[in-house]
């Protein structure tokens, strides 16, 4: 864990946390349900294991419509901007949809100290709100499932406002929200698309080292602090 010294720039007053990678190993429920959406749509068992951990951990974290898309593409072995590809999402995601509602959370894990972060979050009396780019419904799903959504006074997915992260109006939404500026909201994420939200906000920004980041070290992305599990971090020092 690397954590930079607290300054009064970096006092806090609520938190942002992301779901996928953050807070949830969710990989599982993603190769699953896209291994049961690729079968509705007829793809051969060959095209269907194309779709393993490690192309889903490489490709999650920019919503479903991008997911879907990178995955049929992947499937047929076609480039990522195939018209093909981007033409079945709509089919794609009415089959998605249904498996992911059965299947949500039942491939999945807490990362170790999750809860115990959350806990100590609370009890420290700050706002927290869940913000990430899987939609809102399998959001609340999961977190209900996991135990963890009494931690958070809001929790909002992709389909949330106009653009998802990297944009950083889900952020200055999400502050907007708490009631707390940007600059006294935290940022608690596992990727540079996290970061570029965050730092174009104007929020502080904490990055966990465990989570997906499209098979770049996390280590490289600049944060406040880099952090091996949630409750490892020193909350009270950075307490507005």
């Amino acid at each position: 864990m690397t954590l930079s010294a607290p300054s009064a720039t970096s006092s806090f007053q609520a938190a942002i946390i992301d779901l996928d990678g953050t807070m949830v190993d969710t990989l599982g429920d993603f190769v699953v349900v896209l291994h049961h959406t690729l079968a509705d749509l007829g793809c051969h068992p060959i095209e269907i294991a194309r779709v393993d951990r490690a192309f889903v951990e490489l490709t999650v974290g920019k919503g479903t419509e991008d997911l879907l898309r990178r995955t049929l593409a992947h499937a047929w072995g076609l480039p990522d901007d195939d018209p093909e590809a981007a033409a079945a999402v709509p089919e794609a995601w009415q089959h998605y949809q249904g498996h992911y509602t059965r299947l949500n959370g039942l491939h999945s894990d807490v990362y170790p100290g999750v809860p115990e972060g959350l806990a100590q979050l609370s009890a420290l009396g700050l706002p927290l709100a869940c913000l990430t780019n899987k939609p809102t419904a399998f959001a609340e799903q999961l977190l209900e499932r996991k135990g963890l959504r009494a931690h958070f006074q809001h929790v909002f997915g992709g389909d949330a406002f106009a653009r998802k992260k990297p944009d950083p109006l889900p952020l200055l939404k999400t502050c907007e929200a708490l009631g707390t500026s940007p600059a006294h909201t935290v940022m608690v994420g596992d990727s540079s698309n996290d970061a570029q939200a965050a730092n174009a906000a104007g929020c502080p920004i904490i990055l966990v080292t465990y989570g997906y980041n499209h098979g770049h070290p996390i280590a490289e992305v600049p944060a406040l602090a880099h952090v091996d599990r949630l409750d490892a971090v020193p909350w009270s020092r950075w307490r507005a």
